[in-house]
């Protein structure tokens, strides 16, 4: 179940310092983009409580509430001015979140997304964008103010679509050089200013793969912390077979049939982590919600 961001708290200074007092208060330690989870397949996501490590709160920075597990308050605390984090007493160890997300339930990889990416947009707006000034988290951190001339800034998010391209009983996957060695996903790509989500998928399709595609069908969206993307994923029908390669950030393409997904040999697509994923899964259940 995910966290109830409890918005409505940000502002309420009294009940934020109460919750940090609360021995039963939970902590989403990251320490340098990583976060904390305990060794085994799964990984499994660590968030200690104010009571077993009170000492988090002092050797990081200002926390940040992400919202409330039923009635326990969650905080993210990014520990990244530590040299040693292992100096803490921590169980687990700081991993970082492609990776041990790969192998994680669904469920657990959202809040450990949700604090990472929160924590990095702090790192990354100390200063106030217009005149240089130190800027001060506000808002429980859900905001920062200039100490000069006074700006607001909020967290921001990239819009991105995902598409999973079609073609009868046959799916478009493609490689990006950084891929690992065998890895095809779905085509990706950035909203541009004053573009609609359709015609982004239309545009990225077209530039990376050199195909048209008719009919788009939503499928759902997904918060992506690297560094700060909202995933959201569609399926577009292909109007031909014929592809080409356009786009130097797509190495190879290809076809694959439902067969070829359900048995993978010598490639294999993201996983459970990832939208692509879901895309796929949705494709070889026939575009419905059942078991495949």
């Amino acid at each position: 179940m995910p966290l109830d961001r409890a918005a409505h708290r940000r502002h309420d200074d009294a009940w934020l310092r109460e919750a940090l007092d609360r021995p039963e208060t939970r902590l989403v330690p990251v320490w340098r983009s990583r976060n904390l989870v305990a060794e085994g397949r799964p990984p499994t996501p660590l968030r200690p409580t104010v009571g077993e490590h009170p000492a988090l709160l002092e050797a990081g920075g200002a926390p940040v509430f992400l919202g409330l597990d039923g009635e326990v308050p969650v905080f993210a605390v990014d520990l990244s001015p530590v040299e040693d984090p292992g100096a803490l007493g921590l169980p687990g160890a700081f991993h970082d979140l492609r990776r041990a997300g790969a192998f994680m339930d669904p469920a657990d990889f959202g809040p450990l997304a949700y604090a990472r990416g929160i924590l990095r947009w702090h790192r990354k707006n100390r200063h106030c964008r217009l005149c240089g000034a130190r800027t001060a988290q506000a808002d429980a951190g859900f905001a920062r103010i200039c100490e000069g001339c006074g700006d607001k800034e909020f967290p921001r998010t990239d819009p991105a679509v995902m598409i999973l391209v079609v073609r009868g009983d046959r799916v478009l996957l493609a490689r990006q050089p950084r891929f690992p060695p065998g890895m095809y996903s779905a085509l990706a790509g950035f909203v541009e200013p004053g573009e609609s989500l359709e015609d982004c998928v239309r545009r990225e399709t077209l530039e990376e793969v050199g195909l048209e595609v008719g009919e788009l069908t939503y499928f759902r969206s997904q918060g992506w912390p690297f560094p700060r993307s909202l995933m959201i994923g569609f399926e577009a029908r292909a109007t031909s077979d014929a592809f080409r390669l356009d786009d130097p950030e797509i190495e190879e393409a290809r076809w694959f049939s439902r067969e070829e997904l359900r048995a993978p040999k010598g490639f294999f697509y993201p996983p459970p982590m990832s939208l692509a994923h879901h895309l796929v899964q949705r494709f070889l259940r026939g575009g419905t919600d059942a078991a495949p």
